[in-house]
């Protein structure tokens, strides 16, 4: 017989090598250093206009409902 003889020990050795490990952070590990925090343009400028022009469009809404709604009257 040529089979390959395995022994407990042999398959106790195989199975740990193949267990999956978890890698653990001890209390050692330092947390990488966050990126440089890079400027992106801003949108204050196109927000404080787009408040505007929404500001202007309901008073013109308005203006046109107080102008139709002028003479209704309730009896």
């Amino acid at each position: 017989m040529n089979a390959p003889i395995s022994s407990p020990t042999h398959q106790q050795a195989q199975a740990a090598t193949n267990w999956p490990t978890a890698q653990s952070k001890g209390f050692g590990a330092v947390a990488p250093p966050k990126p440089p925090h890079v400027k992106t343009p801003s949108t204050d400028p196109f927000l404080k206009d787009f408040t505007l022009v929404a500001e202007a469009a309901k008073r013109a809404q308005m203006a046109v409902m107080i102008r139709d709604l002028e003479n209704v009257g309730l009896s």
